[in-house]
């Protein structure tokens, strides 16, 4: 019933509002244009079997030297040009109708990513609650409840939360996103967890700290197993 109260909404917002591309801002049917769509730089099966970095080794050079606590991660495409200013207007200008568009990218491209079959929850990165009051929505829940309503798959929104605010990755360097997340993540209902294997999602991944520090706390909190999928990779 809220799947179908949804799509009613958005059917009648686009008549009254017809959709045009919140990246190149041409006119058509969707949010996200088919021309924008094509020009995102899609990883594809050929990636580190651990961190989801495009490459024809089975482990890039970073992972053959740092450990994660996740088993392994992948990611739809490439963060750089059209997927990141898709990602940047819907998580820092609130155009929530990319989400959409783009969890469609991720069912498309999960096939390629050898983590299907390996799911019994899906668990998307959470947010500080202060963060959620001033942005009003966690774009990594956007994303995750579209994906798993494609897919069929469990999705739980409360069993991980952020217990304090930290600054945000991207604006610190590669050496100070390791402790800026350390110990920030903890598991809400331990019960809901434990023995499950689970999937994390996020919009993006660059060095992996935070979808490390989240698996650490599930596996803490009995999870057989944790992978990761994100949207995007920085290379």
């Amino acid at each position: 019933m809220q799947n179908i109260i949804h799509d009613i909404c958005t059917g009648l917002l686009d008549l009254i509002y017809p959709p045009f591309c919140l990246v190149c801002n041409t006119a058509g049917e969707d949010y996200l244009c088919a021309k924008c769509i094509e020009s995102i730089d899609i990883i594809g099966p050929v990636h580190c079997h651990t961190c989801g970095m495009p490459t024809e080794k089975f482990k890039c050079s970073d992972c053959q030297v740092r450990e994660y606590s996740f088993e392994s991660a992948a990611s739809a495409g490439v963060f750089d040009g059209t997927l990141r200013e898709a990602i940047h207007q819907l998580k820092y200008n609130s155009r929530t109708a990319l989400a959409d568009p783009l969890a469609e990218i991720m069912v498309r491209s999960f096939p390629d990513t050898r983590l299907a079959g390996r799911i019994d929850i899906v668990v998307p990165i959470p947010i500080h609650r202060s963060r959620h009051l001033e942005r009003g929505f966690n774009q990594a829940e956007e994303l995750a409840s579209r994906f798993c309503r494609r897919l069929r798959l469990t999705l739980s929104t409360n069993a991980l939360v952020k217990t304090k605010k930290t600054q945000h990755q991207v604006d610190l360097p590669q050496d100070l996103r390791y402790t800026n997340v350390q110990g920030v993540f903890r598991v809400n209902n331990p019960a809901s967890i434990a023995g499950k294997r689970v999937l994390l999602i996020d919009d993006v991944i660059t060095t992996g700290s935070t979808l490390s520090e989240a698996a650490k706390a599930l596996t803490g909190a009995g999870a057989t197993s944790v992978c990761a999928y994100t949207l995007a990779r920085s290379i």
